[in-house]
């Protein structure tokens, strides 16, 4: 629940004029969307998850090369890392989404006008949910069919379907995002 302000000083008319942008776009009578609050409320939960695997990869890594000076490495630490790279990479992605952190060319539809600008927009946004969404799908299935071959790391010798499955949320979240994205483009018309 982020809220941006900026405030603008026009120099030819000394009047102070204050912006505020907020994240959660009220509606009515200043009652926040439950849609939105449920959609930034699971990114940023998702966001901290990411950073924990992020903070957590890192001092595995440097463990590993501190101990291999004097011991064997730890067993698994490839293993360890992927898993921890694939849960920081997807469950960023709606975050990502939310607060603009994606790359956006706009250097034609900046020339298109408002509506067009909106429906492209739109197109792109209705895309991008249908591809995550049959992406997260697969996943799914993908950690349900690990599940019952029975399939286990090649190091440590552990299930992990469970993170396969866990990765799906986060292009979940990333749908979730997109659409209140795609709400948020045609509410501005108002």
């Amino acid at each position: 629940m982020a809220t941006e302000q900026s405030i603008q000083l026009d120099t030819e008319n000394p009047k102070i004029t204050a912006h505020i942008d907020s994240t959660d776009a009220p509606q009515g009578a200043g009652k926040p969307n439950i849609f939105f609050r449920i959609t930034d409320s699971l990114n940023q939960g998702l966001a901290f998850i990411a950073g924990l695997s992020l903070i957590c990869m890192m001092l595995l890594v440097v463990f590993n090369s501190i101990k291999r000076l004097f011991s064997d490495p730890i067993a698994g630490t490839v293993e360890l890392v992927s898993w921890l790279g694939a849960m920081t990479a997807v469950f960023s992605l709606g975050y990502a989404q939310l607060h603009k952190g994606h790359v956006f060319i706009d250097l034609l539809i900046v020339k298109f006008p408002s509506g067009l600008q909106k429906l492209t927009h739109s197109m792109v946004n209705v895309i991008s949910i249908l591809f995550f969404a049959m992406a997260g799908w697969q996943i799914t299935l993908y950690g349900m069919g690990l599940k019952q071959s029975g399939v286990v790391s090649e190091t440590m010798q552990v299930a992990f379907y469970p993170l396969v499955i866990l990765c799906s949320i986060g292009f979940f979240s990333l749908v979730l995002a997109l659409i209140k994205e795609t709400i948020e483009v045609w509410r501005e018309a108002r």
